[in-house]
This record gives structure tokens, sequence and C-alpha cells, in this order.
């Protein structure tokens, strides 16, 4: 694998960073993701907003133009042999000191990755995932949960978690019995035809996949609304499914050893999907 590091695309197991690199010893920098299709990024503007946004939040420097980033994007799949993937733009403060308050100005480091899909995603779509219930909340807490921070122990803990449950994703559940999100991922259910997530209201991620299936489905005439989902509604939905940029939308027929609906990925969900294809294509034949 290759990587772009502060400018050099060098091979991964020869990239190299400072010891004392404060993304490293105090999780002091910021991330964002974004998918590709046929080696173009998707919805890049709005990653690098949300990305210069978490970056003000840290007091550090954001990523800049996104006309860079698309070349840099483009240029490191095509070095990787990928089309359709992933790529991660990580920023942190470098080597600024030790301690919790940054000692000096230093150069961040700067680092794009790109990786290939989950395999099997294509079948996760059609058939849908099964997801747990963890037994606690995500790490960030309120104020700080629309950030995407470069340490997330929670979601680490919760994917590990997860596979030895056998499900694809787990769902954070707070002390009060709210479910809030995924590890990596934004929640939705569908209630006799209205669409329910839970609200952006800074304790969860705003994801990029989530704010756009919300305007897809309101032109679609389905009925939205954000309000706080616990347990007992989640188990009762008549529709589950889950989003990010990876994955799109995949739908949820099992929680734990409990059926979602017929156990089958419902109407709202595959309408919804039919939509996102249909979004992505239209962005591109339009470049």
């Amino acid at each position: 694998m290759l990587v772009w590091l502060n400018g050099r695309v060098v091979a991964a197991r020869a990239a190299r960073i400072s010891a004392l690199d404060r993304g490293l010893l105090h999780g002091d920098g910021v991330y964002d993701t974004w998918r590709t299709y046929g080696g173009e990024p998707f919805a890049l503007g709005a990653h690098l907003r949300r990305l210069a946004a978490a970056a003000r939040r840290l007091e550090l420097p954001g990523p800049g133009d996104a006309s860079a980033w698309r070349v840099r994007t483009r240029r490191l799949l095509r070095r990787n042999g990928l089309a359709n993937g992933a790529a991660r733009l990580t920023i942190t403060r470098g080597d600024a000191g030790t301690a919790p308050m940054p000692a000096r100005s230093a150069p961040p480091t700067i680092l794009l990755t790109v990786r290939a899909l989950p395999a099997g995603l294509a079948g996760q779509q059609t058939r849908g995932i099964r997801v747990t219930l963890l037994p606690f909340a995500r790490d960030a807490g309120a104020g700080w949960g629309a950030v995407k921070l470069v340490g997330h122990a929670s979601a680490v803990v919760g994917r590990m978690l997860a596979a030895r449950r056998r499900a694809d994703e787990g769902l954070y559940v707070t002390p009060a019995g709210l479910v809030t999100e995924g590890t990596t991922s934004n929640v939705f259910i569908v209630e006799r035809g209205r669409l329910v997530t839970p609200p952006a209201d800074g304790s969860i991620l705003e994801g990029v996949t989530r704010e756009l299936v919300l305007r897809l489905a309101r032109r679609a005439g389905i009925a939205t609304q954000e309000r706080p989902i616990d347990v007992a509604r989640l188990r009762r939905a008549d529709e589950v499914f889950i989003t990010a940029s990876t994955i799109e939308l995949l739908p949820v027929v099992r929680i734990d050893a409990r059926r979602v609906g017929k156990g089958d990925p419902g109407p709202t969900t595959r309408v919804l999907q039919d939509h996102y294809r249909t979004c992505v294509a239209s962005r591109f034949s339009h470049d």
C-alpha cells in the first residue's frame, strides 16, 4: 500500500512520523473519510467542510482546497490499483510537545490513505446485516459527538464485541437506554412509513450520508423525523438501516437474536437505496 504523507507518496511500511506525534500521544487530531466511485471522490466538498470544522474546534490547520485533495485522491487510488474504495484524510498537531498543553508550534502531520471497500458489501446491501446492541455509549460526550477525533476507543471495542457476537455492526446504547449511532454509522428506523433518526444535537456524528439520505427521503415524499430512539422503539421498528459513506445504506434484518420486521430489507429502505444510487450516478454524469 502507498500513502500520501506530508506531501510525498511513500510505501505505508516505510512511512514515518515522530514517536512524539500528538496524534499518537493524545489523540490530538481529526480525520474524515469519503467514498470513491470509478476513481472519483464522492461528496468530497461536504467531507472537507466537516473536517475543516473539526480542525477549527481543535485549533488545527484545515485541509485547504478541495481540488487539491481530489487530485491527490485520484492519484493515490490509481497508484494503489483501486477505483471503488474509501479515502481517509488525517490531520494531527504533529510533534508539538508531550504534555496536554502544546509546548510549541509545529508542522502538522497530514496523512491520506485509501483502502478497498469491505468484502461482500454488495451482498450485504441486498440481504441485510445483523447488528448488536452495545452495553455502553460512545466515548465522545455531549458537545464532542459531532467531531471525528482520531481517538475513538469505544468504536474499536464496540467492533470487537460485535465480531464476537457474529454481528456486522454495534449500536451504542446510553445509560438511559437510547440508541444513538453505530461505531462507524448512523442509524435509521422506519415506523408506519415514516423515517426516524436520532437528532444531530452535538451528541452524534452528523454523517454526510445521513444528511443526504434525509434530503432524498423528503424529495421522495417520505416523512422524516429527528428524535431520540430507545431500545424498545428500535426493536418495534418496521425497518432499520444504517448509513455511512463507505457502505451507503445497509438494511438491518436482525438485532441480536431478534428479527427486524419480516427479516428482510423493507420497502422504504429499498426505495432509498435506489434513490441513493441514482444520486451518485447523477453527480458523476454532470462532472
